[in-house]
């Protein structure tokens, strides 16, 4: 009788083990679409209990930023003499010279104490008469009247500078995903321009944000703002100030918003916090101080900022949070360190749903 043969048992093996990488493809592709839709969700300005602050590695400190004097406003108050003809004078008797005080430029006075001028304008006033000495008087009384106020009008005491140009580097955190963000700050005379790049491992740039504009009395005066992000075209909006009503137009929906004095985009909003946090309204800033704004983003809405100082900790650094108004409305946190010419160190964005987006600051280079 025939023998027959039967295939070895281990034939089955390699099927079975053929069956295993479908599962193990799978498993990549879950994990690659759920980084996608976590980078998808990043975005500045998304409840978590906050965490220990971390010092700020590697920071360098900025010079202080030129401080323009009232000089000129000195040598404005000065008369201009007008010429006319000398009238023949009749003799006079001769008499003993006096002492005339030095008077010093209109111009150096003005920048001393209000204290220290009123001082020269008593010795000035006690001194002997002297003809050729009444028109520096006027002038200095001006110079004198303008150091009692402040040495400005006062406009231009309340008057904002935005911080030096400068590149921000930053540790970036959403949920899993970790990566650094860069702001370029560019300072140009009167206007200014922002820049904010994120990236990430393997995926390289996910977001791109830029803010462009004015600088005036107020800080930052935004024009136009844009965002990019990884798997989106590129939305804007637009701040417009000088033809109709002022107004801010979006590209991702139709209609408009009233543009309000100070209000800033999503990227703009944090080198306008630093404006305001160097200026203090009453000399200092104390807990319960806020610093209020509108903040449009390019999705279409308009939120209401107000930040409430929560006051300073043992390292120095300044703690300011914004509560939402609404449901979907943005919570913010920021630690302002003055030493930094008050940029923000550490900033945590939160939203309704998902992880919050925090940055560290993690070096700072002028430019």
């Amino acid at each position: 009788m025939p023998t027959v043969s039967h295939p070895p048992a281990t034939t089955a093996d390699p099927l079975r083990r053929l069956g295993a990488r479908p599962a193990l493809g799978l498993a990549l592709v879950a994990v690659v679409v759920g980084h996608l839709w976590v980078i998808d969700a990043w975005s500045l300005p998304s409840e978590a209990p906050v965490v220990a602050r971390t010092a700020p590695r590697s920071v360098t400190t900025l010079p202080a930023p030129d401080a323009g004097g009232p000089a000129f406003l000195a040598a404005a108050a000065l008369p201009t003499p007008t010429p006319s003809a000398a009238p023949v004078a009749p003799p006079q008797r001769q008499r003993k010279p006096v002492a005339v005080p030095v008077v010093r430029p209109a111009a150096a006075i003005a920048n001393e104490e209000p204290a220290q001028t009123q001082a020269v304008m008593l010795e000035l006033a006690s001194a002997p008469a002297d003809p050729d000495a009444e028109p520096r008087l006027l002038a200095l009384a001006a110079v004198g009247n303008a150091a009692t106020r402040g040495g400005a009008p006062a406009a231009a005491s309340s008057a904002l500078t935005a911080p030096p140009s400068v590149r921000l580097l930053y540790r970036m955190k959403k949920g899993p995903l970790a990566g650094t963000g860069q702001i370029d700050w560019q300072r140009d005379g009167g206007t200014y321009r922002m820049r904010l790049e994120a990236r990430v491992p393997v995926f390289g740039q996910i977001f791109l944000e830029t803010s462009e504009g004015r600088l005036d009395a107020g800080g930052l005066a935004p024009l136009r703002h844009t965002e990019r992000r990884l798997k989106r075209s590129e939305r804007a909006l637009s701040f417009v100030r000088d033809q109709g009503p002022p107004r801010i137009l979006f590209s991702a929906r139709e209609g408009q918003e009233p543009l309000t004095p100070g209000a800033q985009d999503r990227l703009s909003w944090i080198t306008q916090l630093a404006t305001r946090m160097a200026s203090p309204p009453a000399g200092e800033w104390r807990a319960g101080s806020t610093i209020e704004m509108d903040v449009a983003s390019t999705g279409g809405d308009v939120q209401r900022w107000v930040f409430t100082v929560q006051g300073q900790d043992s390292t120095g650094l300044w703690q300011l949070r914004r509560e939402p108004d609404g449901p979907h409305d943005t919570r913010a946190e920021v630690w302002i360190d003055t030493r930094q010419q008050h940029w923000p160190v550490r900033i945590r964005l939160s939203e309704p749903s998902g992880d919050p987006l925090e940055l560290t600051l993690d070096g700072l280079q002028p430019t």
